[in-house]
């Protein structure tokens, strides 16, 4: 495709995988609110950002980078950077933390906290998204 390369086309990309990541947060939120009362339940969380964050900054910063001189097939270069198409969504389980004597380590006012604001990024980056393609509707006389 002709589009895939643009700023506008890696601007929506990363706004779906953001979205893609608020349902799934959604999700795990959700079921660590179901088991807020569940002995030895530990909390699970969505990890996407800062990767993502990273894979930018190393693709912005590449041009600053010296070339890595590789002098055998060993080596190990340090100035790849990180393709952020790849960055995708991961689950974690915090088996670290129990806050109470049951092993349990949900807080419940926090994960209504972290729901109530992963929903309003989905909500926004919703509306993003939706403005974009209604926006090319209207140029190119569909909408």
């Amino acid at each position: 495709m002709m589009f895939t390369d643009t700023s506008y086309a890696k601007t929506m990309g990363i706004a779906k995988k953001l979205l893609n990541t608020y349902a799934i947060r959604s999700e795990v939120i959700a079921d660590n609110i179901a088991n807020v009362s569940t002995p030895n339940f530990k909390r699970s969380d969505v990890t996407f950002e800062y990767e993502l964050n990273r894979a930018l900054e190393s693709n912005k910063n590449n041009a600053n980078y010296i070339q890595t001189k590789m002098t055998d097939s060993r080596h190990i270069p340090f100035d790849i950077p990180k393709d952020y198409k790849k960055v995708s969504p991961n689950i974690i389980v915090d088996y670290d933390t129990s806050y109470r004597n049951d092993k349990n380590n949900i807080d419940i006012d926090k994960e209504m906290a972290e729901e109530a604001k992963n929903t309003m990024r989905y909500q926004l980056f919703s509306q993003i998204v939706n403005s974009q393609y209604k926006q090319i509707r209207k140029a190119i006389g569909v909408g």
